[in-house]
């Protein structure tokens, strides 16, 4: 990790959330702001199957497959939330 390409992938997904939150901090509905969060998630899950040993970084806590199903499960499920959300927003609930 000392060339730096470690910290890329965690940079982007790091960079994903904090977009997001920062929408809604900026007054975006919350259900859209979480939207972006949970697709960063859901890019690190992708990322960590995808990148080599030795360049994912921060993203590397456990074995490669259970990183990526751990973060697939969290990002989708922050997904359903803020589908679900959005719904009752829009319907006016």
């Amino acid at each position: 990790m000392t060339n730096g390409k470690g910290w890329r992938p965690y940079l982007l997904i790091l960079a994903g959330a904090a977009v997001g939150l920062g929408a809604i901090a900026m007054g975006l509905p919350a259900w859209a702001g979480s939207l972006v969060v949970a697709g960063s998630v859901l890019v690190g899950a992708v990322l960590r199957l995808l990148v080599p040993d030795g360049e994912e970084g921060l993203l590397a806590v456990r074995r490669r497959r259970t990183d990526a199903v751990t973060f697939g499960i969290l990002g989708g499920v922050l997904a359903v939330v803020a589908v679900s959300v959005a719904v009752q927003w829009m319907t006016g609930r």
